[in-house]
């Protein structure tokens, strides 16, 4: 069907889809998508991640008869967020996000694009002054040593962009190893095709909750 920002639009036009679902990445592209079959735009905003994801799966649900299955289904998430979320802020730990990109890392905290672990999961971050944006803080390995974080998400982009997976070696530098995350074996490489493809559906929600909750 193509690729992420550059679909095939003849591809997808012999399938003839009786509705097309787009989201950030193909947003430019709503004319040509709406030419093709009615389309909608099922977006997840990170400055209020759960309320629009929610809005998300309750439109689906009309449009496709399930909308009781949708409702337990959010119960299900609502309550293994709340779990999470005791369980995070009765914590002292901190954490830092990274993305990991062709030997770069960037930072992520509260309100970006991975934010919901600190906004909507309860764990504190390491450093409440990163800039929220899209494409994060550009960080050194001496500033992960700085701040000392309990515990080190890492998302691996190159592995699912055509790139060659190696975050693993990016990030267990030698510096980074006298960090509490390491010593501890709390360095977590989050799966990257639900945090960076398609972050919004509930099955990140649902892994992440299981992966933290065994920490």
């Amino acid at each position: 069907m193509g690729g992420l920002k550059e679909p095939d639009f003849e591809k997808i036009n012999a399938i003839a889809p009786d509705l097309i679902v787009i989201s950030a990445r193909q947003a430019e592209s709503y004319k040509e998508f709406s030419e093709i079959a009615p389309t909608i735009y099922l977006g997840v905003d990170s400055t209020r991640y759960m309320d629009s994801f929610k809005e998300n799966m309750i439109t689906l649900g009309k449009i496709f008869g399930k909308e009781a299955i949708v409702k337990q289904e959010l119960a299900k998430i609502d309550s293994a967020i709340k779990n999470l979320n005791k369980k995070a802020t009765a914590s002292d730990k901190q954490a830092l996000i990274v993305l990991a990109n062709e030997g770069k890392v960037s930072a992520y905290g509260p309100g970006s694009r991975f934010g919901l672990i600190h906004d909507v999961f309860g764990v504190k971050p390491v450093d409440s002054n990163i800039k929220a944006s899209t494409h994060g803080q550009s960080i050194s390995f001496e500033y992960i040593v700085d701040k000392n974080p309990d515990y080190l998400f890492v998302i691996d982009r190159s592995a699912v962009v055509g790139g060659q997976s190696g975050a693993k070696q990016v990030i267990e530098y030698e510096l980074v190893k006298k960090t509490t995350a390491f010593k501890e074996g709390h360095i977590v490489y989050l799966d990257p095709n639900y945090w960076y493809l398609s972050g919004g559906g509930s099955p990140l929600s649902l892994r992440w909750y299981g992966k933290l909750s065994k920490a």
